[in-house]
């Protein structure tokens, strides 16, 4: 077997740009005409005083050169690469006759005809690495990765000054200077051939030439395996996020929620300040890290096999088994409702106007920020373009599932009816998000909007006619609108309260005559977000909690293994402790279960799920702000508590709240308690009704005509009323 391999066909190139920029001479400089003169004069001469030569020699690494990570006896190709001493002499002899700026420029000249040969080199070695059946795994190159006296080994191993006239100094500098050196490490695998310089780890920062690698990641996620790039300064969540991969990120890549992690399974990735907060010592000694806080430096091999919402549980009322009726119909319309958090559609018949067929998803949004303020913000620092495909990617194969479940033709799908909040209509639009996270709070456009599905959607599969609902405010948005008029606000003498609690706290108070709609900054706390082991309403989230004798009896969601605590769990959880002694009305962790927080279950890990201080008071501030939302809306309307008919909870949140828990942590009045009526995903019920309703577009901007919104955050009362219901309180 050849073990030495001289590199043919050098031809030195020379780029005009690359050399300048070498030397700091741009079109602004005084002396940047005179140079590019004396660049044209000499750059013939300077090609034909290179005398380029090359070698590429198998070997193994001797002990006094070993790294950390690759011990002697690894297998290696030397590589050295050199174009002579002839040009570096004209240099020296310029300085030396005072021509400063001509021995600046023949020395640039030198690097750049050195760096130019770097291509036949990677061509040459892969040539090598085909005939052995190799591949190259790392390249390590002085002082930053391997030794100096690896310039040494190279000489003595590659017999530089026999076969080149290459000299060495005793300080492992080579004669000519303007040589370079290279090892790079063997692996079997053919496939891999990470031979490129890395100019992260070149203590060189200053250098013209500096080009920063995208860093190759291979991501494990059950039994797929992929490789994907990483850009630099990039964070891997957000190379996973642009890659498609989903994962759940409520404090939107803050590093504060701690719901990114992922496995390092090869690769060197030091914990950082928030790793070491969210994961134990033997979870960081494991690999573990926040994908938010990870910008790798170098290739890794992760696992990614969690975060898994696809059985997150949606609300809707549709029965699937009316599916077998889809042939009686001459066509289909498609409701749509865009929360936050998820995302659920229904299929109705064109002529019979039921409902025919339903599918859910989770909002992929959700990488982004649990919450709008977290959507508005990533859309403002540049992710915009990000935001709207992914949300016309989830409807696209929601529709998509729609019809391929129910055996039907998306071309027969006539209109589309889309309610969904003003900041998910904005992403969908794609419109600017800057205004709705700043005072005054305008929003772009919250009018009806009728598009065609290739302009919403940016597909052709389909050529339907997609209607945005319209919204009152930036904060009450077209999916209370739909709900208000699923619950008939439009029609009725009764003065009814409408409560929507999701990722956000809408409500509103009225009749067909007036009404009153507000938003209250509740936080994602009903959904599990900002709780320590909060999650979706997912299979294992603990979702109902009873204590006895101070232990916690957990129920979760389809019986599965405790895996965290969702929003129904969160509230019951606090109005046990509360109802136990555990926990005073003024929200003070008995002290048992002050550091650690009570516990209610564990994993089948093994780990304690608890509900910690921080977490109750998440819940007094969201339960709070919608507490002082309704009182504000009751007392700005001029009506008593015994007039309102009806409350009707809107959400899958409200759908599964135990309302007497509820009232008894002082969320809602107690004297509205018999009235509580839970309506379920009213906002994709109004959507649906619409589409079955010829005077439907007259009720909708009925609605929003007669509506009317409270702005809590300048109102005395309602600040007033947020202290006072802070407290756990069973009135």
């Amino acid at each position: 077997m050849n073990q030495f391999y001289e590199i043919d066909h050098l031809v030195p190139e020379l780029n005009l740009k690359s050399v300048l920029d070498g030397m700091d001479c741009y079109e602004d400089s005084p002396v940047y005409e005179e140079v590019v003169e004396e660049y044209h004069e000499i750059s013939d001469e300077m090609l034909d005083l290179a005398r380029p030569v090359g070698i590429l020699g198998f070997g193994t690494m001797p002990k006094e050169i070993e790294t950390k990570k690759y011990k002697a006896g690894t297998p290696v190709i030397y590589a050295v690469l050199s174009i002579g001493d002839e040009i570096k002499q004209r240099s020296t002899k310029a300085f030396e006759e005072g021509d400063y700026v001509k021995g600046m420029l023949c020395d640039s000249i030198a690097d750049n005809l050195l760096f130019s040969l770097e291509g036949r080199m990677m061509e040459k070695l892969q040539e090598v690495c085909k005939e052995h059946k190799m591949g190259i795994l790392q390249r390590l190159e002085a002082p930053q990765d391997i030794s100096m006296e690896t310039q040494r080994v190279s000489w003595e191993h590659l017999e530089l000054k026999k076969r080149f006239g290459i000299d060495i100094s005793s300080g492992y500098m080579f004669d000519p200077v303007k040589t370079s050196c290279q090892v790079f490490i063997l692996t079997d695998d053919e496939k891999v051939f990470k031979a490129q310089h890395d100019c992260r780890k070149c203590p060189n920062v200053n250098c013209k030439l500096r080009n920063i690698p995208k860093t190759e990641i291979e991501v494990l996620q059950g039994k797929e395996s992929r490789r994907i790039l990483v850009e630099e300064g990039e964070s891997l969540m957000n190379a996973l996020l642009r890659e498609g991969y989903y994962m759940s990120a409520p404090c939107g890549g803050k590093g504060r929620c701690g719901k990114c992690g992922v496995r390092i399974l090869e690769g060197e990735v030091p914990a950082g300040p928030e790793d070491e907060k969210r994961f134990t010592k033997e979870e960081l000694e494991n690999g573990w890290r926040l994908a938010c806080r990870l910008y790798p430096a170098e290739d890794l091999k992760i696992a990614f096999e969690f975060n898994d919402e696809s059985r997150f549980e949606i609300l809707s009322d549709c029965k699937t088994e009316e599916s077998e009726k889809v042939a009686e119909e001459s066509g289909f319309r498609v409701a749509i409702d865009i929360g936050t958090t998820t995302i659920a559609m229904e299929l109705l018949g064109k002529d019979s106007g039921k409902k025919l067929h339903a599918v859910t998803c989770i909002n992929g949004q959700r990488a982004y920020g649990a919450d709008v303020i977290s959507r508005i913000q990533a859309s403002v620092d540049g992710r915009k373009k990000e935001l709207q495909e992914c949300i016309r990617r989830d409807l696209l194969k929601g529709i998509r599932q729609l019809t391929e479940e129910t055996g039907i033709s998306m071309k027969m799908i006539d209109r589309i009816s889309i309610a969904g909040n003003t900041t998910m209509g904005h992403l969908l639009m794609g419109c600017p998000c800057d205004s709705l996270g700043v005072y005054p709070f305008e929003p772009v456009n919250i009018d009806f909007i009728k598009e065609s599905f290739p302009e919403i959607l940016n597909s052709e599969e389909c050529e339907a006619e997609v209607e945005i609902l319209p919204g009152i405010s930036t904060y009450v948005g077209g999916d209370i609108v739909s709900g208000l008029y699923a619950c008939g606000f439009d029609k009725s003498e009764e003065i009814s309260l409408l409560v929507d609690l999701g990722t956000n706290g809408e409500m509103a108070l009225g009749n067909k005559d007036r009404i009153l709609v507000t938003s209250t900054a509740a936080g994602p706390a009903f959904e599990g977000g900002n709780i320590t082991w909060g999650t979706g309403s997912v299979a294992g989230a603990i979702c109902s909690v009873k204590i006895a004798d101070g232990k916690a009896q957990v129920k979760t969601i389809q019986d599965q293994p405790p895996v965290g605590i969702c929003g129904t769990g969160v509230v019951e959880t606090a109005a046990e402790l509360v109802k136990a002694g555990i926990v005073e009305d003024t929200g003070l962790l008995a002290e048992e279960y002050f550091d650690d927080g009570f516990p209610l279950a564990e994993t089948e890990e093994g780990k304690t799920i608890a509900f910690t201080r921080k977490d109750i008071r998440e819940i007094q501030l969201a339960k709070a702000a919608v507490r002082a939302g309704a009182e504000t809306l009751i007392l700005r309307y001029g009506v008593e508590k015994e007039q309102i008919a009806h409350v009707y909870l809107a959400g899958g949140f409200g759908y599964k709240l135990d309302k007497e828990k509820a009232v008894s942590i002082g969320m809602l009045p107690p004297e509205l308690c018999d009235r509580i009526e839970a309506v379920g995903n009213s906002s994709l019920s109004g959507a649906a009704q619409y589409l079955n309703d010829r005077n439907g577009e007259k009720a909708l901007q009925e609605i929003v005509r007669v509506s009317s919104e409270v702005n809590l955050s300048s109102d005395k009362d309602f600040n007033d009323f947020y202290v006072d219901y802070m407290m756990f309180e069973d009135e």
